[in-house]
């Protein structure tokens, strides 16, 4: 247990070699460490925060490999199409059928509302062809709308949806010719020219109507002869038809990752534009289901993006956390840090200032004792002071009565005791406010001020009542000193809040020793009851003590 009290006895002692008496010296040592608890802290936090960030980096790039993945599942059913195609000189609507039956679509690939093959019909074969397929015989077709091209119109060529699984409701959809519409006609020429994926998104599936569902639209050709063509001619010349499949961008992502990852994080998926053209929002995380409520700007930090190949376009994830990615725990230890680093730099500040303190004890401790008198009396002046108006306050005043009292009896000398109250106080309460009613109590008092001696003792006795005794002030005296009391009141103009409050009037009651009362407190009651007198008979007038109520003197204000 000795070593640390030496090692404390070992630094005051070094302190001790330094110029303490320069106060400026321990206020620079104490700057510089609380500037190195601040930055200590903030290196910390960094810290912290970019461990919460790497976490979070973590758990965004495994929500970018799902949903990866599942685009890559997507693709693989088109290949395995594109290889059905391939592997047959003609596929029928039936083995078609059959061979989504095997993918189990909604059980395997959610998302994924059909897959599709549509035949490349030059104009020339249109009839011939719309002929060929209302004449089929297999199940699949019955009770399906007539076959025919749509929309009508006349074009050089045509890319027919023609074999569609499942039917239901994507029979919308039966019979669309791709080339009419200019966004589905790109993706089947970039398909045809590359013999990759060709992908459009944010695209309103037909069975969808006018509601806002986005969807990606995949395609992929396939060629005469299997395979993929060398060349973009033989590409173009040998292009048979097209395998696609539509997805529900929602769909997939509510598939793909969990609901506990998507309270953790906004997802925000867009598909990057072309040129000029600005990137189109395809899901927003925020907008769907349970976990609809954006990120915190404050998060937005933390936040990262990741850019994934969707056929031969690019989407771009931005995820974000919801909820503060710092852990509770470390946060707590930054704080312990910097709690802990401001208590060194207190100890030592405390050190210095004590070396320095005992340098001039003898100095200091003079002035402390200076400083304690003035706070004594400060206080003791306190204690004796009511703090709303300034004057005496009840308690100090019965301690002094007790003894002038004693000094009037040796003497033989008259002290009175004037007792007054405002009238209808609660008025200015009740109508003004608190506030207004305070004001009335500061003006009285200066009112006493203004109307007493300097050896006059005038203080608050309670509430709106105030008492003011006047040594060697016979019973006379005292009637006409209360009357200037009285007019001093009544000539009061008061306002608050640029109202006027009102007449301020009091009521008084005199007694004096030793006409009325040989003790202190008999003549204190004694005034009051005077008071009470000058009440009962209508305020506003100054009433005498007299043992026969009848016979008590009263002036009463104009």
């Amino acid at each position: 247990m000795a070593a640390p009290d030496d090692a404390k006895l070992d630094l005051i002692a070094a302190l001790q070699q330094l110029p303490m008496r320069h106060r400026w010296l321990r206020w620079a040592v104490f700057a510089a460490s609380l500037a190195f608890s601040a930055g200590s802290t903030y290196y910390f936090s960094v810290q912290v925060r970019q461990e919460a960030h790497s976490r979070f980096e973590t758990v965004a790039v495994g929500v970018a490999n799902d949903v990866q993945s599942r685009i890559r599942a997507y693709g693989d059913v088109l290949f395995a199409l594109r290889g059905l195609f391939d592997s047959s000189k003609e596929v029928t609507r039936d083995e078609f059928h059959q061979f989504a039956q095997a993918l189990s679509l909604s059980e395997r690939y959610p998302g994924v509302t059909n897959i599709s093959f549509s035949f490349r019909v030059p104009h020339a074969r249109k009839l011939q062809f719309e002929r060929a397929v209302r004449a089929e015989t297999s199940p699949l077709v019955k009770g399906l709308p007539e076959f025919a091209i749509k929309p009508p119109g006349e074009r050089p060529e045509y890319t027919v949806l023609s074999y569609l699984e499942p039917m239901g409701k994507n029979v919308a959809a039966w019979g669309l010719d791709l080339n009419a519409d200019p966004v589905r006609r790109s993706a089947v020429d970039r398909a045809r020219d590359s013999g990759r994926i060709s992908a459009s998104s944010g695209v309103t599936l037909l069975r969808d109507g006018n509601a806002s569902v986005a969807s990606t639209l995949l395609r992929l050709a396939v060629y005469r002869g299997g395979g993929v063509p060398g060349s973009l001619e033989e590409r173009q010349r040998l292009y048979s038809g097209m395998v696609g499949s539509a997805v529900r961008v929602r769909e997939m992502v509510d598939a793909t990752l969990s609901k506990e990852i998507l309270s953790r994080a906004q997802l925000q998926i867009y598909e990057a534009g072309e040129g000029a053209a600005g990137d189109t929002l395809l899901f927003d995380s925020a907008a769907s289901g349970a976990t609809a409520s954006v990120a915190p700007a404050e998060f937005s930090g933390y936040g990262v993006t990741r850019r994934l190949a969707v056929g031969d376009r690019e989407w771009r994830l931005r995820i974000v956390p919801r909820k503060d990615p710092v852990d509770v725990l470390d946060k707590a230890g930054v704080a312990a840090i910097l709690a802990a680093l401001l208590a060194i730099s207190a100890l030592l500040f405390w050190l210095m200032t004590s070396v320095a303190v005992s340098e001039s004890r003898g100095a200091e401790l003079a002035k402390r004792n200076r400083e304690a008198a003035l706070l004594r009396e400060k206080l003791h002046e306190q204690a004796m002071r009511d703090r709303l108006t300034g004057l005496y306050n009840r308690h100090y005043v019965q301690e002094w009565f007790g003894l002038e009292l004693l000094r009037a009896q040796r003497h033989g000398r008259p002290v009175a005791a004037i007792m007054l109250d405002i009238d209808h106080f609660k008025r200015f309460n009740d109508s003004f406010g608190h506030e207004a009613g305070d004001l009335v109590l500061r003006e009285l008092a200066g009112a006493l001020g203004r109307s007493t001696r300097g050896s006059d003792v005038a203080s608050r006795y309670g509430g709106e009542e105030f008492l003011v005794l006047l040594p060697e002030c016979p019973f006379d005296a005292a009637l006409r000193r209360a009357e200037r009391m009285r007019e001093e009141v009544a000539k009061l103009e008061l306002r608050y809040d640029d109202r006027p409050l009102g007449p301020v009037t009091v009521s008084l009651g005199v007694a004096v020793f030793p006409d009325h009362a040989s003790e202190s407190e008999e003549l204190l009651r004694h005034a009051d009851e005077a008071l009470y007198l000058a009440k009962q008979t209508g305020r506003n007038r100054v009433v005498a003590y007299s043992a026969d109520p009848q016979k008590a003197g009263a002036r009463e204000g104009a």
